[in-house]
């Protein structure tokens, strides 16, 4: 039994608490929510029946039976409780995959999840193929992630404003790396993206801000010894938050149910 604590508690953990709670994960149950913002934690506490909640960090990892925690919350909270989390023979599933292209601290979490024995799962998100894009990294000759957006969905940290853009603009073509700290909120694909081929340095990543785009829409080219595919996924925004696709909280879902339970595993 995964006894699982939730931290963060914006539309995307709630949307995996519900989930949790619906009794659709076997062998998961909700014992404790955390976020830094308390009234977060309290509103979802109570709408969906008084689980306990705190916005101490140190209290929610006392929860007795604690053995799994869902981040849902940003990069930054993986960079601040990530290690901890792991350290303290917790699982760790994390939504915020961009924080991964921290090559210190991936190689931290990756030590400290093999020195403790624990298990560290990060959904494929808002994209498909990712069991191709593994299958044949060791071939591949490049890989180009294009995601077009409507501007509105799309925060860019250079300070750049996307507020007036009127037609199909490209505002940035890059590298992963460069992409995930331009748009942590957005791009998180990018990073999964990478790590399953040819490393966030070598994944180019183009962002189009679309104001006729009706939804997320993202397509993978790689080009490889095996072959070249594509991949393109029109994906509906989450309905509480347009910054990410409805499919990056059902990829998590999927996640839980592969980490709780021992179902026959497909793919690669």
């Amino acid at each position: 039994m995964k006894y699982i604590g939730l931290l963060g508690c914006g539309s995307i953990g709630s949307s995996l608490a519900n989930a949790i709670l619906s009794k659709s994960i076997n062998e998961a149950c909700l014992v404790v929510l955390f976020d830094q913002d308390i009234n977060k934690a309290k509103e979802l506490s109570e709408e969906i029946g008084n689980i306990t909640f705190t916005d101490s960090f140190e209290q929610f990892m006392e929860t007795k039976e604690l053995n799994m925690v869902v981040e849902a919350a940003s990069q930054q909270a993986i960079f601040d409780y990530g290690n901890l989390i792991i350290s303290s023979g917790k699982d760790l599933l994390l939504m915020s995959t961009g924080a991964l292209l921290s090559e210190n601290l991936f190689i931290d979490l990756q030590r400290t999840s093999q020195n403790k024995g624990v298990n560290i799962y990060a959904p494929s998100g808002a994209i498909g193929g990712i069991d191709a894009i593994k299958a044949a990294r060791d071939g591949l000759h490049s890989v180009t992630l294009t995601t077009r957006k409507p501007p509105s969905s799309l925060s860019d940290t250079s300070g750049i404003s996307l507020e007036n853009i009127d037609h199909p603009t490209t505002v940035f073509d890059g590298t992963a790396v460069e992409a995930v700290k331009r748009f942590p909120f957005n791009i998180n694909v990018a990073a999964t993206l990478s790590l399953a081929g040819l490393g966030p340095e070598k994944t180019r990543v183009v962002i189009i801000a679309d104001p006729n785009a009706k939804g997320n829409i993202h397509e993978i080219e790689a080009i490889g010894d095996s072959g070249t595919m594509r991949f393109i996924m029109e994906n509906v925004p989450h309905p509480k938050n347009h910054m990410t696709s409805y499919l990056a909280v059902l990829s998590a879902i999927e996640t839980l149910k592969r980490a709780c339970g021992n179902e026959i595993e497909l793919g690669a």
